[in-house]
């Protein structure tokens, strides 16, 4: 790697600057392209370390750049700012780039497949669909408020109260309002329908994917974070062990330690991959509160002994924590899940 030239590459929309560095350190060009361009760019170039910054786009070029003999790094946003010199320019961000690439202890950003990208894709319109369901029925419950009517929560109070509502023409709701009302509601089914059409469609391709049916044999993993761990991890070579994984998501604790002294002061709320550590904890909250009835197996035993010294919420993310370790030795081993080998396993 040390005798090829090293390629940093600021993506964006509609042009990507290219910065080209010799073996020596010393940056040969500095160039802003097309994305036509730029793919016969990397076409043209000798086989070279190719390193984009973690952002859009930065999958598909980098899959795109080793089908044309190089090699490739994704390289996190936080890790190429301390490389940049100057003002902040596509320049400058480029020639950064090229410089993180270079340095021995960059973590890199696991490379996604076309399968995983597509699975995280159809998780991702699933989230937004579940997003503007909540939020049409808010904005109908809202605004029906303001007219002295009020519905309980809860889907199925909104379902039932809503054509009451358009069909009792004396309960103060203006008559020019009600159209704008039935269309919102004909919206919210709609919204419904293609939420339940994307549930069938993920629990399908759970059934085609082994990975995912291994993984959703872990407590408190259902079929969502089932697909967003297997879109994270892949074959989870991307990381050295489970505990690296574990951080990734951001489920193990920030360490402000000096002088020999160590200080955890639990985990970052704004950092790691949010998605995955929310659905992963929701999960475990779930099992802990309802799927933990009689603990039979070891691991059982320690969350039960866990929710009597620390609660319920403490408990559910050191479960997440586990599940996150364990799907990693899943994915790089190849073996189902044992439960009540579980515990003795990642105590080893």
């Amino acid at each position: 790697m040390a005798k090829v030239n090293t390629i940093g590459v600021d993506l964006a929309k509609n042009v990507i600057q290219s910065s080209v560095v010799s073996p020596s350190g010393k940056e040969l060009q500095n160039k802003e392209l097309t994305r036509i361009k730029f793919a016969e760019f990397l076409v043209k170039q000798k086989p070279s370390l190719v390193a984009f910054e973690a952002c859009a786009t930065a999958h598909y070029w980098s899959r795109y750049a080793q089908n044309n003999g190089h090699q490739t790094k994704i390289i996190p946003a936080k890790a190429v700012a301390p490389f940049r010199q100057g003002h902040k320019t596509d320049k400058n961000d480029a020639l950064a780039v090229a410089e993180a690439a270079n340095r021995p202890n960059i973590k890199q950003a696991p490379l996604k497949t076309i399968e995983q990208q597509g699975l995280q894709s159809i998780q991702r319109s699933r989230q937004l669909l579940v997003q503007d369901r909540t939020s049409i029925s808010n904005h109908i419950r809202g605004l029906l408020m303001e007219f002295g009517v009020v519905i309980p929560q809860g889907w199925a109070a909104l379902e039932t109260h809503i054509p009451r509502v358009l069909e009792d023409a004396e309960n103060g709701v203006p008559h020019m309002y009600r159209p704008t009302l039935h269309r919102m509601f004909e919206r919210y089914h709609q919204l419904k329908d293609d939420i339940a059409f994307l549930n069938e469609q993920i629990k399908q391709l759970i059934k085609q994917n082994d990975a995912c049916r291994r993984l959703m044999d872990l407590e408190g993993v259902g079929p969502i974070s089932a697909i967003l761990l297997f879109a994270t991890l892949g074959t989870g070579e991307a990381f050295l062990n489970g505990r690296e994984f574990s951080a990734y998501v951001g489920l193990t604790p920030k360490q402000y330690s000096s002088g020999g002294k160590t200080n955890l002061i639990g985990i970052s709320k704004h950092v790691a991959n949010r998605r995955l550590r929310a659905v992963l904890i929701q999960g475990a909250r779930a099992y802990v509160h309802r799927g933990l009835k009689d603990p039979q197996t070891p691991k059982q035993k320690w969350l039960w002994a866990l929710i009597e010294r620390a609660g319920y919420g403490k408990a559910a993310v050191a479960l997440a924590n586990k599940n996150v370790r364990t799907a990693w030795a899943l994915l790089t081993k190849g073996t189902a899940y044992n439960r009540a080998q579980a515990y003795e396993a990642l105590a080893a």
